[in-house]
């Protein structure tokens, strides 16, 4: 399985930029009970990531495993239609990298939605985590890459891979509550400045991505249609 993670960890640190789930859990630590309402927070998002994650590979696999071989077999042994779908993927990409730059403002009011976290209470703060989660599930891109990188690695325990995965994404969230029982109130002005820094990076770093990788795509096939062979 370690292969899998040469891959993967870069697919995590994208995925764990989320300003949402840091600014709630931030809020969270205003009320009473604050370390325990946070984790409660923590704890909510990622059982309910794990659960979607589990109902993808157990729920849906037989579904999805056509398209997931025909995946496959493009990377290890690709053919014309391969390049072609990834020219059009490497244009979409491109065009969602564009729009995304020219309406940056259009993310910004997901932030609205931390506002509910300040209710008190572990049981609510569990459910406004799994809520987040809920929320953000359709954007949860780099998420289901890993899960196609399951499959492309051919690792034989999903399910282990699944939790270790969802265990390294809790592990800066969770950093919120544990820093705070040692630190006090204090840590809350910094986390607060964290979370615009990473909501500012985000509107460039995130489209930045996708356009990289769109272009890489779309390189790879004019390459492919000019030579017969892709950039690998």
């Amino acid at each position: 399985m370690n292969d899998i993670w040469i891959v993967s960890i870069p697919i995590l640190l994208v995925d764990v930029v989320s300003p949402v789930l840091l600014a709630a859990t931030t809020i969270a630590l205003t009320g009473g009970r604050p370390v325990a309402n946070s984790l409660a927070l923590v704890l909510g998002h990622t059982a309910a990531y794990f659960a979607v994650g589990v109902l993808i590979i157990y729920g849906l696999a037989e579904l999805i495993a056509p398209v997931i071989n025909f995946v496959v077999d493009g990377f290890v042994r690709p053919t014309r239609i391969n390049f072609v779908i990834g020219l059009l993927l490497g244009i979409v990409l491109v065009a969602v990298a564009l729009r995304i730059f020219t309406h940056a403002e259009m993310i910004q009011p997901a932030g609205k939605s931390t506002q509910n976290a300040q209710k008190t209470g572990v049981l609510p703060s569990f459910a406004m985590g799994v809520t987040i989660c809920a929320v953000g599930i359709p954007f949860a891109v780099p998420y289901f890459g890993f899960i196609n990188e399951l499959y492309r690695f051919d690792v034989q325990s999903k399910l282990a891979g699944l939790l270790i995965y969802n265990m390294l994404y809790a592990l800066p969230f969770a950093a919120v509550p544990l820093g705070y029982a040692l630190m006090g109130d204090s840590v809350i002005g910094r986390l607060n400045s964290l979370n615009r820094f990473i909501t500012s990076t985000g509107t460039w770093f995130v489209p930045l991505l996708f356009g990289v990788l769109g272009l890489a795509f779309i390189a790879d096939a004019i390459k492919y249609f000019a030579t017969g062979s892709g950039l690998i």
